[in-house]
């Protein structure tokens, strides 16, 4: 017994060290327990805590700014507002507050910018058939594929149908690329960046 304890606190602890200088770095390589923490997460009713195994409130404890949205006369969606879900625990770190993380990363790619998230996409919206009908530019998620393997719906939203920075971003191993995308956006020069957005949007 005492040996299996002994070699379950060694891991645990080589899982805290494994820390990468690596510039770009996939967010896994900087070791789990920013994100995570194991036998301890926050109460999933908490709206910081929803659907995120073992979610850790580490990098929120500083609490977060009011962010300045983005806003377009373009956009329908009704329920934007500040971040929740899996966007709050990624401003944890991206709104500029956590130092160490700073250091791998330059300001401009490190955050959007103090408080301010009203030149990046939306997040924390839902989006289902009914905002998808609005105007016809997006796509229905619930029938459309993703081109990852199910619907947008499966793929790219949250647990509550909602529009995340985890949607485009896919912070662990799987993340393509300096920006952890989901999509390989150098894999056809015609497209580019095109085929992240088309993935969601229909014009």
């Amino acid at each position: 017994m005492k040996s299996q304890f002994l070699l379950a606190a060694i891991a645990v602890v080589a899982l805290g060290l494994g820390v990468s200088g690596e510039l770009f770095a996939a967010h896994s390589d900087h070791g789990c327990f920013n994100c995570h923490v194991p036998h301890k997460s926050g109460d999933a009713t908490n709206p910081d805590a929803y659907g995120v195994p073992l979610w850790s409130n580490a990098q929120l404890t500083d609490g977060l700014p009011t962010f300045t949205l983005y806003s377009s006369n373009s956009l329908d969606a009704s329920d934007l507002g500040q971040p929740d879900g899996p966007s709050r625990l990624c401003l944890g770190c991206h709104d500029g507050s956590y130092v160490v993380f700073a250091q791998y990363l330059p300001d401009s790619e490190a955050i959007f910018g103090p408080e301010d998230l009203a030149s990046s996409h939306p997040v924390s919206f839902t989006y289902d058939t009914p905002l998808a009908t609005a105007d016809g530019a997006l796509h229905d998620p619930s029938t459309v594929t993703s081109g990852l393997g199910g619907t947008i719906e499966q793929d790219l939203l949250d647990e509550q149908s909602k529009m995340q920075c985890t949607s485009c971003h896919d912070v662990h191993t799987t993340g393509i690329g300096d920006y952890l995308l989901k999509y390989d956006i150098e894999a056809d020069p015609s497209l580019g960046e095109a085929v992240l957005c088309q993935a969601c949007h229909a014009r």
